[in-house]
């Protein structure tokens, strides 16, 4: 769920409805307290006294309660929303990134395999000057859907920049990687995407490059990904819309 202004105004509202009705019932509490006027040899008017102020005190607690949830809400949405893109509401580029870390040191640690491929959206500059920027947009979301249905349960989906993605497939050899950027690759080039018929190939393609670390050493991420990203760029030299794993 992305951090929308409607639902930061409404939960604003209700934390400090929360807090107003808190503040009031303590005045009340402690106004019943010093200025209730009994006679202490009167049983009944001690016993009413105190049903009244625990009543106030369960409610005090409720709203309390009630007020911490919404700022325990608003915090929970907004960490996800600092790991989200909020174009395409998939992995942004510091999550997908550490995810990414997270699992190269998976692999060293017990010597798996972790494949990963960096995705680019062919001639999409070009795209945007027939079609516009807000269709590049709505390009980007369509893209980006159709990679978190194209994927596995387990791999890692996120946008690195502009139309650029990269998908880490978590202990999975290169080989499998391919079969899977390679079916990515086919629903791309056979849905329709408004606009596509501009470009060259009369609709939207992708180039993938493909590169696997079998965490048997120690290496910088960095380097990894340069390995996918010059795969890429050789994908896109031998004509696109093509997956290159060597």
């Amino acid at each position: 769920m992305l951090l929308k202004k409607s639902f930061v105004k409404k939960n604003i509202n209700l934390i400090f409805m929360s807090a107003g009705v808190f503040i009031f019932l303590i005045v009340i509490y402690f106004n019943s307290s010093f200025k209730t006027k009994i006679s202490y040899f009167n049983i009944s008017e001690i016993y009413a006294l105190f049903i009244f102020q625990l009543i106030i005190f369960f409610v005090i607690i409720v709203f309390l309660l009630i007020g911490f949830w919404y700022v325990f809400r608003l915090y929970l949405v907004e960490k996800k929303n600092s790991l989200i893109d909020p174009l395409t509401e998939i992995y942004n580029r510091r999550a997908i990134l550490f995810n990414f870390d997270k699992e190269v040191k998976r692999a060293i640690r017990y010597k798996n395999p972790v494949s990963f491929a960096i995705l680019d959206i062919d001639f999409f500059k070009k795209y945007n000057d027939s079609n516009g920027h807000i269709a590049g947009d709505r390009l980007l979301k369509k893209f980006a859907k159709i990679l978190n249905k194209s994927v596995r349960e387990f791999d890692l989906v996120g946008r690195i920049g502009g139309e650029e993605f990269l998908i880490v497939f978590p202990e999975t050899t290169i080989k499998e990687a391919f079969k899977v950027c390679e079916r990515v690759r086919k629903v791309i080039e056979k849905t329709a995407f408004v606009g596509g018929e501009n470009l060259l190939k009369k609709n939207v393609t992708a180039s993938i490059g493909v590169a696997e670390f079998k965490g048997n050493k120690k290496i910088n991420e960095e380097l990894l990904l340069d390995i996918a990203d010059k795969r890429l760029y050789k994908a896109k030299k031998s004509g696109r819309n093509k997956v290159f794993f060597k």
